[in-house]
C-alpha cells in the first residue's frame, strides 16, 4: 500500500506543477477542489514536537544564514525545508500533499493567498499573540497580501511579512560604460541594447515576461491598461517583442533557479542579468563587480509571507508557533537578513536596540543603507507582484512561445 501511496502521490506532483497549475489557477480554481480520491494518499500528520517548530519555504533566501540568533531569542528550535519557488509547486505540495501534516507555518510569495483561505489550509491570525505586530506601519499591516479584501475573509490577518524587495537586475557599469548608482539604468539594458547583445539573461517564466511588458509600457512602446492584470493581446504583443529580441541575439540565456543566476555571473557569461539582489551579493563575494541597479522605469515589488498551517490548530502548539511568528517581525530576525540579504522585514526600526544589546553596532550602519535604497525603490511607480494574474495561463503560454522560439 505504501508503494502505490508513493507513486501515486510523485504521479500528481507531477501533473500539478506550474503549467498545469495555471490552468486551475486561470479558472478560479487551482487545487481547492482535487478530486476526493486524493484523500488519505498523504502522509501521516506529523505529532508537534515540544520545543520545535517547522516550516516551509519557497526561497531559500528567506532563511537567515542559520537559526542560531532565532534558537537563543525564543528557545525554539526550527526545522525548515525549502522547495522550488514556484505558485503551482507550493499548492501542490499544500493542497495535494497536505504540508500542514508536516508544517507549522508556510512561507511563500504573495498572490497565493485567497487559494489557501478559500481551501481552508491556513488559519486566521491572532495578532494580539505578536506583540512585535503592533509597532509594524498600518501601510504594511494593510497589504492585501496580509489582508484580504475579498468575502468571506475580509478584514481577517491571515498572514505576517517575512520579507519584502523591489527587484530589478544586475549589471556591470564599469564594462558597459555606464555610471555607478545613484544613477540609473535603464532596462534596456536586459532587452534591446548593443552594449549587452548576447550577454544579457532573465527568468525563464511568466514573471519575467510581465516585466518585459512593464518595460514595454515604460518606454511607450506599449499600451497597458492594467498592469496587474495584461491581457492575452498584451501578453502576445510582449511575447513578440521578445522573440524578437530573442531572434537577434539579446540573450545568452533564459535562467531557472537562484543557482543559475550566480554561476551565469562567476562564470563570466553576461553583462545585464535580471536577478535576485543576493545573487549579486553572492556573485561579488566571489570576487565580482557587480551593482543591483537603480532602475530607471520601474521596479517589481514583493513580499514573502508567513501563514499558519490548519493543522496546528490539533496538534495544540499554537503559542509557540505565534513566539516564532513574533521572531520574525524582531530585531533578530531584521539584523540578520537585511545585511545578508538586502531585505526588509516588517519591523525594521527594531533591529538597532537588538544591534546594541547584542554587540552588533557595525551592522546598523548597513541596515540603514539598505533602508535608504529601498525607499527609493518604493518612490516608483506601484508594480506590486502578484502570483495569480488573471490570465496567467496565457501570461505563461506566450512565454513559452518565447522559450521555444
Amino acid at each position: 500500500m505504501a508503494k502505490s501511496k508513493k507513486i501515486i502521490s510523485k504521479h500528481l506532483y507531477y501533473h500539478l506543477s506550474r503549467r498545469n497549475f495555471i490552468k486551475g489557477a486561470a479558472a478560479g480554481s487551482v487545487i481547492v477542489g482535487a478530486p476526493a480520491i486524493l484523500k488519505g494518499l498523504t502522509r501521516r500528520a506529523k505529532a508537534a514536537e515540544k520545543g520545535v517548530v517547522r516550516m516551509l519555504f519557497t526561497a531559500p533566501t528567506m532563511i537567515p544564514g542559520d537559526w542560531t540568533r532565532f534558537e537563543k531569542d525564543t528557545g525554539l528550535k526550527m526545522e525548515d525545508t525549502v522547495i522550488k519557488d514556484d505558485p503551482g509547486i507550493f499548492l501542490t505540495e499544500v493542497q495535494v500533499n497536505d504540508a500542514g501534516d508536516r508544517f507549522d507555518m508556510i512561507s511563500t510569495l504573495s498572490g497565493t493567498e485567497q487559494s489557501l483561505i478559500d481551501g481552508g489550509n491556513i488559519l486566521q491570525m491572532e495578532t494580539s499573540a505578536m506583540p512585535n505586530w503592533s509597532g509594524m506601519p498600518a501601510s504594511i499591516q494593510s497589504m492585501p497580501y496580509l489582508v484580504r479584501d475579498l468575502s468571506p475573509s475580509a478584514g481577517k490577518v491571515w498572514g505576517v511579512p517575512l520579507a519584502m524587495n523591489a527587484d530589478s537586475f544586475g549589471y556591470l557599469p564599469k564594462k558597459l560604460g555606464e555610471k555607478r548608482p545613484p544613477e540609473e539604468a535603464s532596462w534596456s539594458l536586459v532587452f534591446e541594447n548593443e552594449k549587452t547583445m548576447g550577454r544579457s539573461s532573465t527568468g525563464d517564466n511568466y514573471i519575467y515576461l510581465w516585466e518585459a511588458l512593464a518595460y514595454l509600457k515604460h518606454t511607450g512602446q506599449l499600451a497597458v491598461k492594467d498592469i496587474l492584470n495584461p491581457s492575452p493581446a498584451e501578453a502576445k504583443a510582449t511575447a513578440d517583442f521578445l522573440i524578437k529580441r530573442k531572434e537577434a541575439g539579446q540573450f545568452r540565456l533564459f535562467w531557472k533557479i537562484f543557482d543559475d543566476q550566480v554561476a551565469v555571473m562567476k562564470n563570466g557569461e553576461g553583462d545585464a542579468i535580471r536577478r535576485w539582489e543576493p545573487a549579486v551579493n553572492e556573485a561579488n563575494k566571489a570576487g565580482g563587480d557587480w551593482v543591483y541597479a537603480t532602475a530607471k522605469e520601474f521596479y517589481l515589488k514583493w513580499m514573502h509571507g508567513i501563514y499558519i498551517t490548519s493543522q496546528v490548530e490539533d496538534r495544540g502548539n499554537i503559542d509557540e508557533v505565534y513566539t516564532a511568528l513574533n521572531w520574525f517581525l524582531s530585531g533578530g530576525y531584521a539584523s540578520a537578513i537585511t545585511p545578508l540579504r538586502g531585505y526588509l522585514n516588517g519591523r525594521p526600526d527594531l533591529a538597532v536596540d537588538y544591534n546594541n544589546s547584542n554587540g552588533l553596532e557595525d551592522i546598523t550602519t548597513a541596515m540603514d543603507a539598505a533602508q535608504e535604497k529601498m525607499a527609493l525603490k518604493f518612490a516608483k511607480e506601484d508594480f506590486w507582484f502578484s502570483a495569480v494574474p488573471e490570465n496567467l495561463q496565457e501570461m505563461q503560454a506566450q512565454m513559452d512561445r518565447v522559450l521555444n522560439a
